[in-house]
């Protein structure tokens, strides 16, 4: 019984990634007669990338967890003709989500890789798509977050950057000075990134409900709507933004300073290559970094490109993104980008409503 169980949960898991899909396309925004801005093909082709190395990797440490469980049983039992008999076998023995965890969160340089996707999907991300989701009109903005859990975050945050790039933005309310973040968002977020911060220390009976806790807590923002008027306990968004740059770069770098220990600059990023293809599953995390990072340049350069006030100032920032992205972490670079570029746009505001 359990084995159909096992073999049920499987298959809703690649289900339920394929409804999510195609929630997110048939919500995307129409074009009708009119041709598609080229932003529109690269991000396109970024989700099609992303999506096809992070889970080259992901298959292939399925592949590795099925042949480590194979291997950890009798041999007659592995020599079964019942594939599907073995396959259900497999993940019944074998907790797949905590296998995979558990191999990028412990060891220092692991850790390094995969705290970066952390701060970036509990942080900014969580941010910029609730908040730009709302402005934009972007429907089922929680199938974004959910599909990069599943998926990638890549994969979803290049999702996201296309219904922005298809869809037109509501004006932002002239009743208001600055733009706030109500508790629904802050909140969680700051819970989020305490989960981050102790992830390190946490243990077997500790790590999988912290683990849970953290991305559960990023979806309340996505779920919530808060009222038009004026929430309670709400923040400036900019402060918000401030906050989650101010801890993140703390955060990591914290995991910065042991990672490195007692290695040169030119030994440690050889050590980051080497942990990047040390595990599959590890592989997957890192190089979803790598194209979170690598998406979120081109969206800045892409904004930049198409604003025509202060233009020269967001080329230079994304140029500096380009250099520092991957020593920094575009989770701490993220807040840090668009905390003035929030501000920049309250201050165009406020000097039309004077």
């Amino acid at each position: 019984m359990n084995q159909y169980v096992a073999l049920s949960v499987f298959c809703c898991y690649f289900a339920l990634i394929g409804g999510l899909f195609l929630l997110i396309f048939n919500n995307l925004p129409t074009f009708s007669g009119r041709r598609l801005a080229t932003s529109a093909y690269v991000f396109v082709a970024l989700a099609l990338a992303s999506f096809a190395h992070t889970w080259f990797y992901m298959f292939k440490f399925m592949a590795w967890s099925f042949r480590n469980h194979e291997h950890s049983i009798a041999p007659e039992q592995s020599q079964t003709p019942a594939l599907m008999q073995r396959i259900a076998s497999w993940l019944v023995n074998t907790s797949l989500f905590e296998q995979a965890w558990a191999s990028v969160c412990f060891g220092n340089v692991n850790w390094w890789w995969s705290q970066q996707l952390c701060l970036f999907t509990v942080g900014a991300w969580t941010i910029f798509l609730s908040i730009e989701g709302r402005r934009h009109n972007v429907k089922a903005v929680w199938a974004y977050m959910l599909l990069g859990q599943l998926v990638a975050i890549s994969v979803a945050s290049n999702l996201f950057y296309l219904a922005l790039v298809l869809s037109t933005p509501s004006p932002r309310p002239t009743s208001s000075r600055s733009e706030r973040a109500p508790a629904s968002l802050w909140i969680p977020i700051l819970l989020s990134l305490c989960t981050v911060a102790i992830s390190p220390y946490t243990n077997e009976g500790t790590f999988l409900p912290n683990l849970l806790l953290m991305h559960s807590l990023v979806i309340v923002p996505t779920l919530v709507v808060p009222k038009p008027s004026k929430p309670r306990m709400s923040l400036r968004l900019t402060t918000l933004y401030l906050l989650v740059f101010v801890v993140s770069l703390i955060l990591h770098t914290r995991a910065t300073t042991q990672a490195l220990g007692v290695l040169s600059i030119t030994d440690f990023v050889k050590s980051a290559w080497t942990t990047l293809h040390s595990h599959p599953a590890q592989s997957s995390i890192g190089w979803d970094v790598i194209w979170t990072s690598i998406s979120f340049v081109v969206w800045v350069a892409i904004q930049s490109a198409q604003e025509v006030e202060g233009a020269t100032r967001r080329l230079l920032v994304a140029m500096y993104l380009v250099l520092a992205t991957p020593l920094v972490s575009v989770g701490v670079l993220a807040p840090f980008v668009l905390r003035p570029q929030q501000q920049q746009e309250e201050d165009g505001q406020r000097q039309k409503q004077e």
